[in-house]
């Protein structure tokens, strides 16, 4: 009789322990599937950002082989699974960045891109001696470096980007003409992704 009472027992203690971790695992961690039309000027990388996920998330649950190929009215799923303190860290940086915005002289509204280190943006390859160089002599930095043209903001600038952030004018570009900025991304896929935004407030830090 006691050995039956035992295995009745350990099944229910090892469900009621499965319980609590998948509870405790619960209130740990926010997952979400939101649904989002397309509108006009969206791209992959930035719903990403909005969304606290990644291009290759967002690809993978809507089977999009080529990031760049979205159009207006499409709807897509946004994945997203982020802790509580991400969230909390997330909230924090919104308000300083929002801060931020308006310390600097405004330059007016940009157009965006972006471009990488390789040769379907460069022309150079990696053996080139000058592979992953700027113009100013400094190497291409993920968040850091934007080319620009120096006549509008200066080689060496520091400028705040409407959503995207701070960088630095390093670079230079032939088809960078007036109030047109090239965000520098080092995957292909991203910058792919990223496409071409309108309407960029640029504000001159230093």
């Amino acid at each position: 009789m006691c050995k039956n009472k035992m295995t009745f027992i350990v099944p229910v203690i090892t469900l009621v322990v499965m319980v609590l971790f998948v509870s405790q695992s619960s209130a740990e961690t926010v997952k979400t599937l939101e649904t989002v039309r397309i509108q006009q000027g969206d791209t992959l990388y930035a719903l990403a950002k909005k969304y606290h996920t990644s291009v290759d998330q967002i690809a993978k649950v809507n089977h999009i082989t080529n990031p760049s190929l979205i159009h207006i009215g499409q709807r897509i799923c946004i994945p997203n699974q982020i802790s509580q303190d991400e969230v909390n860290s997330t909230s924090e940086e919104k308000e300083v960045t929002t801060t931020a915005f308006s310390r600097g002289k405004l330059l007016g509204t940009f157009k965006l891109t972006a471009y990488t280190s390789g040769y379907e943006s460069t022309n150079k390859r990696p053996n080139d001696p000058y592979y992953g160089i700027t113009s100013s002599g400094a190497p291409v930095q993920d968040g850091v470096t934007v080319a620009v043209d120096p006549k509008v903001i200066p080689i060496g600038s520091r400028v705040y980007i409407e959503g995207i952030g701070y960088r630095i004018a390093q670079d230079v570009g032939g088809a960078i003409k007036g109030n047109h900025i090239d965000v520098y991304i080092s995957d292909l896929q991203m910058a792919k992704a990223f496409g071409v935004q309108y309407g960029r407030k640029v504000e001159l830090i230093d």
